[in-house]
């Protein structure tokens, strides 16, 4: 059942990304093989006997990816001659006593809620619940589950374009994502911790800041929940916008894009989402015939950021800690200040 994708679907859109690395799902197999009790995992009955998991996703894959031959075994303490082996390279009676070990569910039926509504609502509620025991969820993968909707997808697939990976030196989308994901895309933090869909998300809280109250953390949340009954064709519209928006910051700034300046000066230090927030919320403030101007004026643009970097009052401006409206408004007006200056002498 666990590798049938028909049945079981171990990513459903409220649920977080993988995490686990080698050795942990390595360790969930030498329980397994040692026949020590696993947690139950929960299901959800989505039709007759298709099913999504609700907790127990990381063991499940786990499970699943060993079986397929994804990894090899790796820090086991008890079975350590069998580091180093997939499922198909371990002893046929190994693998008999691995194929017959079964693993607890608790299945929630569809008859639990009234409606298609009721029942997403019962979902992410249950699936809060069982996650507040185990690793706590960030603020974006307690986003990611609530507000599931055409909107949320929509940051999840502009975080997997090539431009955005590419910009954030995120390793690219691969064929069989969701189900099967590299270890270098599961070890790349702003990845596996949904931070590259904050960062979509961040740009379109920032372009409607006003209409929402509090701090940056609360404008988020807030966002998801005012975009939640946009239709596929809408989010459709947003993501050409945000692309359209990213590709004009990338022609600019190349690979210098969004990083710091390192010992040298160079603009090829780490990465840096303050300001990101100031180049792309600039840049969409700008005409089409103005981004052609900018993306003319490329070299002028950098020779300016890193002018801006070097200063010590406009770097704190740029990039500092302060994550307060009044403070992210003036990063942005700072750099919007900087492209008018560089468009003005084109």
């Amino acid at each position: 059942m666990v590798q049938n994708r028909e049945i079981l679907n171990l990513a459903p859109s409220y649920q977080r990304r993988k995490r686990w690395d080698e050795t942990k799902r390595s360790h969930l197999i030498e329980s397994l093989l040692m026949n020590i009790p696993i947690p139950p995992v929960f299901l959800y009955e989505q039709d007759l006997a298709r099913y999504e998991v609700m907790d127990g996703q990381q063991r499940l894959n786990a499970i699943r990816g060993f079986f397929d031959n994804e990894f090899a075994l790796r820090g086991l303490v008890k079975w350590p001659e069998l580091n180093g082996r997939t499922y198909a390279q371990l002893p046929s009676r190994i693998q008999a006593g691995l194929n017959r070990r079964g693993l607890a569910a608790v299945i929630i039926l569809t008859e639990s809620g009234e409606s298609p509504q009721s029942a997403l609502e019962i979902r992410q509620y249950v699936f809060e619940r069982l996650n507040t025991g185990g690793e706590k969820l960030n603020a974006q993968e307690v986003r990611n589950c609530i507000y599931a909707s055409p909107f949320n997808d929509m940051l999840i697939a502009i975080a997997r374009t090539p431009e955005f990976t590419s910009a954030w030196s995120i390793p690219p989308k691969e064929p069989d994502e969701p189900h099967k994901v590299s270890e270098s895309l599961m070890k790349n933090r702003l990845y596996s911790t949904m931070a590259d869909c904050e960062i979509v998300l961040r740009f379109f809280t920032l372009r409607e800041f006003s209409r929402f109250k509090g701090g940056m953390k609360k404008a988020l949340s807030d966002c998801m929940i005012s975009m939640k009954s946009l239709s596929k064709n809408e989010c459709d519209s947003f993501a050409k916008e945000y692309t359209d928006v990213l590709k004009c910051s990338i022609s600019v700034f190349g690979g210098t894009l969004f990083r710091l300046p390192n010992r040298r000066g160079q603009l090829s230090g780490r990465h840096s989402v303050p300001l990101s927030d100031a180049v792309l919320l600039s840049v969409d403030r700008l005409s089409l015939s103005k981004r052609k101007k900018l993306i003319a004026s490329s070299q002028k643009a950098v020779s300016h950021m890193r002018k801006r970097l070097e200063d010590e009052t406009d770097y704190k401006t740029l990039v500092g800690r302060a994550n307060t409206r009044a403070s992210i408004l003036e990063r942005i007006d700072l750099v919007s200040k900087m492209f008018d200056n560089i468009l003005q002498g084109a």
